[in-house]
């Protein structure tokens, strides 16, 4: 039996459509955690003592520690809400091995990312490397972002929304 290109491709998105996997990588995250995007702060969460940017106010957990993330131990979780709407999360984990393990998960679970920037300088010394995996959705403003600290030797997670800080 001889096979032509448009069969393959056929098989192909048929095993595709039935990979739940595949479902999951094309889904955009609906919020981060149990907060769903443009939620109001819930009482689980206290405002940070430092003044609000703007009609940006950051919240984090009130007790404890933050949960894992990916079942990678977090060692710190920021919230952050425009006007009283959650827009943005960010969770960071310490050390070479978790941020190994949370790039696995996030690539498992959101599929290889849309972009890899290396060298990527927001925020940190000139001669410090980072670099920054970025998750984004062709029909979605949501993104999800990864960045390693080789100098602190810390990840951050950082699920955003920035749909939702936009102007009216």
């Amino acid at each position: 039996m001889r096979i032509n290109s448009v069969g393959v491709v056929v098989v192909a998105v048929v095993i595709l459509l039935l990979n739940p996997m595949a479902a999951d990588a094309a889904d955009a995250p609906r919020g981060f955690r149990d907060l769903a995007w443009g939620a109001a702060p819930v009482k689980k969460l206290k405002k940070n003592p430092v003044p609000a940017t703007g009609d940006v106010a950051v919240y984090r957990p009130r007790s404890g520690k933050p949960l894992p993330l990916f079942k990678v131990p977090v060692a710190e979780e920021a919230y952050s809400f425009s006007k009283g709407k959650f827009f943005s999360a960010s969770a960071w984990l310490d050390g070479r091995k978790n941020f190994e393990k949370v790039r696995a998960a996030l690539i498992e679970k959101y599929g290889q990312p849309s972009e890899t920037i290396n060298n990527y300088d927001r925020f940190s010394v000139a001669s410090e490397r980072r670099n920054l995996w970025l998750w984004k959705w062709p029909e979605s403003p949501v993104e999800v972002r990864l960045t390693y600290s080789e100098k602190y030797s810390r990840a951050t997670v950082t699920y955003v929304n920035p749909g939702l800080t936009a102007p009216k």
